[in-house]
This record gives structure tokens, sequence and C-alpha cells, in this order.
């Protein structure tokens, strides 16, 4: 009966969700070598956003709803629609990783640009809560997830890189490996800008509520609730204003004791299509 009414559910979500299926003209037909993403949309309410945002969901070919899948988030840099830098799921839809390592991908979006934080001058632009309390349960209780720690996984980059690394040091017990490519560190660890206090108060509120999310602060305070499993990858980038920032976060890593790897590697376009995406999804699926 479990599984019956697991189906009819199912059935009823793909009724009422947008749904986009990639493929080939009729006449040619899909090749053999050909992989197809089923990309699912849903619109979705949030108390902790200002209005209602977009959720994609990447999933396997033959779904199977008998089994329980992991599930990588795949963090946004920019607000709901645009896409400036690169389209994360499209990346991770290239690479196959859906049917490759058997996982749900999951592409969430925000209202407002997100610092994945929960602003405490702003209930509308609360993005923390917004992905833990709105998004991870609509997904766990649509998808055929599994739902422990070991089983989940961010990825990110610059301001979403920041977040992913936030979110594990906050949620040790939520979220198993992430990877931060060019993680947006110099708003904590410099060289800061003029702009840096604004950038402060629309990403966090007040100065007391970014401390609460500061990488610098987390490592110190909660760093060893990592345990002794590498689960955080850290690419720096050589040749920006961020570099010297990244290699003092690292220094402040090995300080505390914190296993991690770390990557210093020759600047490339900041993107989500500039090819660090691969490295990074071996690191968080592929076993030693």
């Amino acid at each position: 009966m479990h599984c019956c009414r697991e189906l009819l559910a199912r059935l009823c979500l793909i009724v009422s969700c947008g749904w986009v299926l990639w493929f080939s003209h009729a006449c040619t037909g899909p090749s053999d070598q050909e992989i197809k993403p089923l990309i699912e949309t849903h619109s979705i309410e949030s108390p902790y956003q200002s209005h209602e945002t977009s959720l994609r969901v990447l999933l396997p070919n033959g779904l199977d709803l008998s089994k329980r899948y992991p599930v990588l988030y795949v963090l946004p840099v920019h607000e709901d629609g645009s896409q400036k830098h690169g389209d994360g799921l499209m990346e991770i839809a290239k690479l196959n990783v859906a049917d490759r390592y058997q996982v749900i991908c999951v592409a969430p979006s925000f209202s407002s640009e997100p610092w994945y934080a929960d602003h405490d001058q702003n209930p509308n632009k609360r993005d923390e809560s917004h992905l833990m309390k709105t998004v991870m349960p609509f997904i766990e209780s649509h998808y055929p997830t599994e739902r422990e720690r070991g089983a989940r996984y961010l990825i990110g980059f610059s301001k979403s890189g920041w977040g992913a690394i936030s979110l594990l040091l906050r949620h040790p017990e939520t979220f198993h490996k992430i990877a931060a490519w060019d993680p947006g560190i110099r708003i904590d660890m410099g060289p800061m800008d003029e702009d840096t206090d604004d950038q402060i108060q629309t990403g966090f509120g007040s100065r007391e509520n970014f401390e609460n999310y500061r990488l610098s602060n987390l490592f110190e305070e909660s760093g060893s609730r990592l345990g002794p499993e590498v689960r955080l990858f850290y690419f720096n980038c050589d040749g920006v204003k961020r570099t010297a920032g990244g290699a003092r976060l690292h220094s402040l890593m090995i300080r505390e004791n914190i296993l991690h790897r770390y990557v210093m590697e020759s600047n490339r376009d900041h993107r989500w299509d500039s090819g660090w995406v691969t490295e990074a999804i071996a690191f968080l699926f592929q076993t030693p």
C-alpha cells in the first residue's frame, strides 16, 4: 500500500508541476550515447522570501520509487531568474551527474541575491531558513530521498560557495560534504571594498548578525564538529584580489586542525561553466 500511495503521489506531482524534458527531434531519434536530463520545475511559496520562487529538480533517468536517493543542492549565486554567471543545474546536467552517481540534483532559488543567511532586519530575506525549512522539506516529502546527513551535498561558488561553507559549519549534522569554488571570502578575510559595510547590511543586516555567519568565526567555533572525515573542498584562484584572503582561510583551517581539501589554481572565468565543476563533483561522490 505504501508503494501505491507513493506512486499515486508521484503521478499527481508530475501532473501538477511544470516539467521539462530535453530531447532530440523526433525525426532523428536519440542516439545511444545521448542522455536527456529530466528537470521538473515547481513554484513554491515561502514565509522566508518576499515572493514565490522557482525550484528545479534534475532526476536520474528511470527513477525507482522503491529506492532512496541522495540529494545534491546546487546553490545559485544570484536571485531567481538571473543566470549572469551561468546555470549551475545545466552544468550538472551536462556532466550527467544525476545518472552517473544516482543522485537527485536540486536548484533552489531566492527572491533576492542570497548570502545564505537569515537577515535580522528583513523577514523576507531569511535565506538559510528558506533552504532548510521550505526547500528541503518540500524535496524530502515529494521525492524518494535519503534523509540522513550522509546523503545531502552542497556545491556553490562566489556567494553560494560562501553559503555552502557556512551551511556545513552551522549544520554539520544535516549536510555531509560540500565543494566551494572561489567563494566570496573578501567580505571576511579581505581586502575589503569601500562598500563592504553596505554589502553586510544588504546580505546580513546588522554587523552582529554577520559575525554569526562569518566563516573565520565558524571555523574557530564549529570546525571540530566536522570530525575526522574530509568533508570540505575549497578552491582558491591565483592572481585576483580574493587570492590572499582565500589563502588566509586555508591557513586558519590548518591551524584549527580541520581536515579539508584545498586547491590553488590559475584564475579562470568566474562562472559555473568555466571547468571547475568536474573536479568538485568527483570530490563529493567518488569514494577514495
